[in-house]
């Protein structure tokens, strides 16, 4: 009698637990706890509101498996511990993992971090993370990834994180239609053999520092084409260290200490397109002296620099290049 009635009570518990719109890292009676569920694999559903980890119940994930929320705005993963990442993936196998429509706060550590993957080429496409429709916010660094993978990012929201909002060293990243923002350093850096093969309709705005930055080594060959780069604290565009680098069809404006600068890249860079407008001090520092480049169709309006754009030391103007 008195195991039916425990049985009865979790039930209960949880049934109202799922009416007030809450939940815990560990349910009741019955209910596998939350990490367990992820280490199954499959797909892991969780209810509209907040699920509470702390440092003995951050989660990871090292096998094909979606995680799923009601919504960015109902289901939210609220981390208290301050260091640590809430969410690690694991790629030291072949996995697809899809993280969507929820929300991560964690107040130090980092929200999401990708890792594994030190093979080439065909191995590279079966360590997969696609993050769609998801709020990061309030890490040290958001998301950080790292290793031999692909990483989509697609329709989510990056902010509020007291470094960069994303530190990406994934080989030919996707990220399309995403907000990040308010961060306090870059929006995002990408670092190691990180590049973005295809970044389309990504607002990087009102960073401290700079919106987008490239900081790598080794092989990577950037491709932007439709992006904002909008009143961040410092020059909004830096790169440093590609292959080679496309900035086609975007907009960079009203930035501090300047719009863009590119330095040398081995192959060459394509700038043809954008609008660079309103930016506090240059609109574009290019060097090129190894690749070649192409800079045209480009409109640079409100100027505040007497030398608005310099390639290669020498001073030119944007609208007739």
């Amino acid at each position: 009698m008195n195991r039916l009635l425990s049985i009865l009570a979790g039930l209960f518990l949880a049934h109202l637990s799922l009416i007030l719109g809450c939940s815990t890292a560990s349910a009741g009676p019955g209910f596998l706890p939350l990490q367990q569920q992820l280490a199954a694999g499959g797909l892991v559903t969780l209810p509209a509101g907040t699920t509470t980890l702390d440092c003995n119940t951050q989660l990871t994930i090292t096998q094909t498996t979606t995680l799923t929320g009601q919504g960015r705005d109902l289901t939210v993963i609220n981390d208290l511990c301050a260091t640590g990442d809430t969410i690690r993936v694991n790629f030291s196998q072949p996995a697809v993992v899809v993280i969507k429509d929820l929300a991560i706060i964690h107040n130090g550590g980092t929200d999401i971090h990708l890792s594994g993957g030190t093979q080439c080429c065909d191995a590279i496409v079966r360590r997969v993370l696609r993050l769609e429709s998801v709020d990061l916010q309030g890490a040290t660094n958001c998301l950080v990834s790292d290793g031999q993978n692909l990483l989509f990012v697609e329709r989510s929201f990056v902010h509020a994180c007291t470094n960069d909002g994303a530190q990406i060293g994934s080989f030919g990243v996707t990220l399309h239609d995403n907000w990040i923002g308010q961060n306090g350093h870059n929006g995002v850096t990408f670092t190691g053999a990180g590049f973005c093969a295809s970044c389309t309709g990504n607002e990087y705005w009102l960073n401290t520092a700079h919106g987008l930055v490239y900081a790598v080594t080794g092989i990577s060959d950037a491709r932007h084409v439709g992006e904002y780069i909008d009143s961040n604290g410092d020059v909004g565009l830096v790169v440093n260290g590609v292959r080679d680098f496309t900035f086609n069809d975007g907009w960079i404006g009203s930035n501090q200490n300047g719009g863009a600068v590119i330095d040398d890249t081995q192959i060459g860079t394509v700038l043809v397109g954008n609008t660079f407008t309103n930016n506090q001090g240059p609109s574009l520092v290019l060097t090129q002296t190894t690749g070649p480049f192409r800079v045209n169709g480009n409109v640079s309006s409100l100027k505040h620099a007497t030398c608005d754009a310099k390639v290669n030391g020498v001073c030119v103007d944007l609208n007739t290049m």
